[in-house]
């Protein structure tokens, strides 16, 4: 199962500045995306989607029943911005398309997405504070 959320963030002036978990033109999730479920493995511990192969979950990132899970997303924000719209929806679907190709035979069908929840909300710039990155320090080369 996926559970996901796509976010997308766009300032006053209708630049969009991030978006994660927007399906691509193959059906399937961008690599950075929040993803809401269990990471599989074999016997040997090697990642595995096909269900007969399971021996153990390693990742456990599902939302337990009435609670919920928080996803982190950094961009950089324009200084003559204002104010900033996001929009997060939560989709679920049963399986990726690359296992319904896999298991099916590539094109047999396309893995439909159910959006479960929206929430869209509009923030002034002086509601929010500046988050930046720490510094890295340098190793003493000697």
């Amino acid at each position: 199962r996926q559970v996901w959320l796509e976010v997308v963030i766009t300032d006053d002036k209708g630049r969009e500045l991030k978006r994660s978990g927007t399906l691509d033109e193959r059906n399937e999730l961008p690599y950075d995306t929040t993803i809401f479920n269990s990471h599989a493995v074999d016997r040997n511990g090697m990642d595995t989607l096909l269900p007969w192969e399971i021996a153990r979950f390693t990742e456990v990132t599902t939302i337990p029943p009435k609670g919920y899970k928080y996803g982190k997303y950094y961009f950089n924000v324009p200084e003559d911005a204002t104010s900033l719209n996001v929009v997060a929806k939560l989709h679920y679907r049963s399986f990726s398309q690359g296992l319904a190709d896999l298991l099916l035979g590539e094109g047999a069908v396309t893995v439909p997405s159910v959006e479960m929840n929206l929430v869209e909300k509009t923030f002034d710039m002086h509601q929010l504070k500046e988050v930046k990155k720490p510094k890295v320090a340098m190793a003493d080369p000697q």
